[in-house]
C-alpha cells in the first residue's frame, strides 16, 4: 500500500521515506529508530545486538560504506 501510495504520487507519502534516507546518510541512529515501523523493537536490537558501538552498524563497523566514501569525498582531502 505504501509503495502504491508513493506512486500514485500522494501528497506526503515518500515523507517518512526521505526522512530515513536522511537520517541513514547522516550515520543518524537516534532518528533511524524513531522513524522505523518499529522503534521499540529497533531500538532493542540496536542496544542489545549490536557488537559494534561506532557510529557506524555491526554489519560494516570500520568498512562502512557512508563512513569511507564521506572520508574519501572530504574537503581537506581534495586535490587542488
Amino acid at each position: 500500500a505504501h509503495a502504491a501510495d508513493i506512486a500514485k504520487g500522494l501528497p506526503g507519502a515518500i515523507d517518512k521515506d526521505i526522512a530515513m534516507a536522511k537520517c541513514r546518510n547522516n550515520l543518524d541512529w537516534k532518528g533511524q529508530i524513531e522513524l522505523s515501523i518499529d522503534p521499540e523493537k529497533a531500538r532493542r536490537f540496536r542496544e542489545e545486538g549490536s557488537s559494534y558501538k561506532g557510529d557506524a552498524c555491526s554489519m560494516c563497523g570500520s568498512y562502512c560504506a557512508i563512513k569511507v566514501y564521506k572520508q574519501a569525498t572530504a574537503p581537506d582531502r581534495q586535490q587542488k
